[in-house]
């Protein structure tokens, strides 16, 4: 199809968007820790901390499943996107990550923007979503760090 080197054709570091750069990804990771942290302190205060930890555990599941499918995606995919062969939210592992994370991530982040603000509930669900952020994170630097440079 193409008369590239298989070599010049493997994703390295620098060819990743910044958002994805090892670096980057620690400095979001920290900062959802740190989010986490300050949710976890409100559901404390609601009395909700053991729903808040159960949510904050399940969202760091479905983060990592959504974070190994994106660096799956990535790396079959990238360097065939950046010379323009092929568009990666078209392919099928595309479709079906941008599905997961849309419902995932999406349908908490409705409900809690239909619900009150001074509702106990909402610090629950910015739980599940700091845990899927820091876990998609964390997915993608184990895979971002083994590349080479």
């Amino acid at each position: 199809m193409n008369n590239l080197d298989p070599e010049k054709m493997k994703l390295r570091k620098r060819m990743l968007p910044f958002l994805m750069k090892p670096l980057t990804v620690k400095v979001m990771f920290i900062t959802c820790v740190f989010g986490e942290v300050m949710w976890m302190y409100r559901a404390i205060q609601d009395g909700r901390q053991i729903e808040a930890f159960a949510l904050f555990m399940g969202g760091i599941f479905l983060g990592s499943v959504s974070g190994i499918w994106t660096s799956r995606m990535f790396d079959r995919h990238y360097v065939e996107s950046l010379l323009g062969h092929v568009n990666i939210l078209k392919t099928s592992l595309g479709i079906k990550n941008t599905v997961f994370a849309v419902i995932a991530l999406g349908l908490p982040m409705a409900v809690s923007v239909i619900r009150s603000d001074s509702d106990p509930f909402l610090a629950i669900i910015q739980s599940y979503i700091f845990g899927f952020i820091c876990g998609m994170n964390v997915m993608i630097y184990l895979w971002a760090r083994k590349l080479p440079d």
